[in-house]
Order: C-alpha cells, then sequence, then structure tokens
C-alpha cells in the first residue's frame, strides 16, 4: 500500500484534511467508515443526529433544540420528564460512614433507580447504593453531558482535554505560555517571552499584566461560544465551544458587542418609525373625519341657496302659509 503512489497521495489528503478539523470534529469520526471529503461525512453525520431516533437522543449535538439565550441548563429542565411509573426521591451518596450532599433521582415503583438525565433504567453494581455523583447515571456519556450542561467549569474541562488550550484562531498555546510563564522568578522575564511568542496579547497592557502578575489557565484562555449566546447559542455542548486567547476572545467580544448595538439600533428604530407611522394614520384619520364634516356643512348650505320661493310651488308652499300668517296677525293687532 505504502508503495503505491496513488494510495500515498490518498492518505496524505486524508492526514490534511483530517488535521485541519476541530478536536472535537476528529473525536466524532472515531471508529467510524469514512471517505473523503470529511466535511461531507461530518454533515452527514450531524443530520443523522438531529434527525434520528431516540437512542440518538443523547448523542452529542451542538445547540439543544430551538438555541437557547441562557448559559447553562437550569437543573430544573435538564432531565427528561420522568416516566408515568416513577417517582422523584431524595437520594444520600455513602462513602464510608459520612453521608454527603443529597441529590435528586427518579425511582420506579418498583424500586428501580432511574438515569437523572435519560430516566433510563440504571444497571451499574452501586446504581441502588450510590457512592458517586456518576452512580446516578445510566452511563458516562450521560454523566459527562449533565456536567457540561449544567456547569461551565467542566465544560472549560472538556474542552481543555480536546483542545489543549491552543488558540484556534492564532494558534497560540496558552499551556504552555502559563507552564513556562508560572515557574520565572522576575516578571521581566516572563513579559519579554510573551512579546516574543504571542504579539498579540502583549499589546493589552490589562491582558498582559494579569497574566504576567497571575499565570493561570484562565488568564491566558477562554471558552467561547461559536454562536454567541444573545443569538441563541446557550446550553450547548462541546460543538459549539472552541478556545481562545484572551487577546483574541477580547477582540471577538468587541465585534459582538458592536454588533449588538447596531441590532438594538435597528430594533429601536422600527419600532420608532412604526409608531410614528400609527401616529401618522390616526392623524390622517383624523384630518379625513374633519375634512368630511366641513364637507357635508357645505353640501347643506348649497342645498339651502338652491330653495328658491315659486309662488304656489309645494316647496315653498309651507312658507307662504307662515308669511300670511304673520301678517293676519299683524292687522288684527292694528
Amino acid at each position: 500500500m505504502m508503495e503505491n503512489e496513488a494510495w500515498q497521495n490518498i492518505l496524505q489528503a486524508f492526514m490534511k484534511e483530517r488535521n485541519g478539523l476541530r478536536p472535537v470534529d476528529q473525536k466524532k469520526l472515531l471508529r467510524k467508515p469514512l471517505q473523503l471529503p470529511l466535511t461531507s461525512e461530518l454533515w452527514y453525520l450531524k443530520e443523522s443526529i438531529n434527525h434520528g431516533s431516540e437512542a440518538n437522543d443523547l448523542m452529542p449535538q451542538g445547540l439543544l433544540k430551538g438555541g437557547s439565550k441562557q448559559r447553562n441548563t437550569p437543573l430544573s429542565e435538564i432531565s427528561q420528564p420522568l416516566p408515568a411509573n416513577a417517582s422523584w426521591k431524595k437520594i444520600s451518596l455513602c462513602r464510608g460512614r459520612k453521608k454527603e450532599k443529597e441529590y435528586t433521582q427518579g425511582w420506579t415503583v418498583t424500586g428501580e433507580p432511574l438515569c437523572k438525565l435519560c430516566q433510563k433504567p440504571c444497571k451499574g453494581k452501586l446504581s441502588k447504593t450510590p457512592e458517586y455523583f456518576e452512580d446516578l447515571f445510566c452511563e458516562m456519556a450521560c454523566f459527562q453531558e449533565y456536567r457540561v450542561k449544567t456547569s461551565q467549569g467542566s465544560l472549560r474541562e472538556e474542552l481543555f482535554k480536546m483542545e489543549h488550550g491552543v488558540c484556534v484562531a492564532c494558534k497560540l498555546d496558552c499551556h504552555e505560555l502559563v507552564n513556562y510563564i508560572r515557574p520565572l522568578r522576575y516578571v521581566a522575564r516572563g513579559r519579554e517571552h510573551v512579546e516574543k511568542v504571542a504579539p498579540n496579547l502583549a499589546r493589552s497592557k490589562k491582558l498582559l499584566d494579569k497574566l504576567i502578575n497571575y499565570p493561570r489557565e484562565g488568564n491566558a484562555w477562554h471558552a467561547d461560544h461559536i454562536i454567541p449566546v444573545y443569538r441563541g447559542g446557550g446550553e450547548c455542548n462541546l460543538d459549539n465551544m472552541r478556545t481562545l486567547c484572551v487577546a483574541c476572545h477580547s477582540d471577538v467580544t468587541k465585534a459582538q458587542s458592536k454588533e449588538r448595538r447596531l441590532r438594538n439600533k435597528r430594533g429601536k428604530d422600527r419600532v420608532r418609525d412604526i409608531l410614528k407611522g400609527l401616529k401618522l394614520g390616526s392623524s390622517r384619520e383624523h384630518n379625513s373625519k374633519e375634512q368630511d364634516d366641513i364637507e357635508t356643512r357645505n353640501k347643506e348650505d348649497e342645498d339651502d341657496l338652491l330653495m328658491i320661493d315659486v309662488p304656489g310651488s309645494d316647496y315653498s308652499r309651507a312658507t307662504d302659509t307662515v308669511t300670511v300668517s304673520n301678517q293676519e296677525n299683524q292687522d288684527e293687532a292694528e
């Protein structure tokens, strides 16, 4: 195979495309039959997850259905609906003699514990006498998804396992940078090193001073939402997360803040235009009504002008009668 030039070209193309994928996407393709291009394989995998059967409901997805504008899933909403033959029960983790914190878990009427996430039966050896929090789940996949969706710290931890603290934008190895700065005795040496390997970060005095004085992972890289939370990217799995150094994350945050300001301004302008249109329409309706009243009065005046007294006419008879009656009254008075 290695002597065949055609196979070598295919293998090189495969490795080049695979290495260009994000670690989270590389993990999705493990133990699956693949063919080039890998982007198509990822698309088909995504479609099968989103439109799959109930067995695929708990497979990793980027966003919850419909998106969300909150970062973490509330504990009251993360679990699947409880089956009809089950009820909630308080469970304490027992390790030795000391009782740990109490947790809520579904149990069937027959005394069978259910997974805290998917509500399927737990078959583990410690499912009925749990010692650790993960014993409350049917499998480790449910436990990891629960942690990722309810804890930013767990989300960051899982992201680090996959991307190892390397910025996806500028390729800066933030983990290695922190490990280099941390043992240094002199701040100046750390500053020089950062200016050398991360000039973009060094341009921000605030970010640089924070990293040099407190060299830890949280001051070197952040877990960033690819689809921002304000656009429905909250309550997500690792598919919607990426590693960004603090400098790149700052640039992204500024761009998103500008976008939000523009969106808010457009929204206010639309509301102002709608209110202005309603006010103008009301004013036009009022003016139209006044104009109709004026035209009605003018028409009545014109009708009065058209009424001419004609002797012997039925239209003037009533007037003539009144005139004659008034004249007779005057004669009698005299």
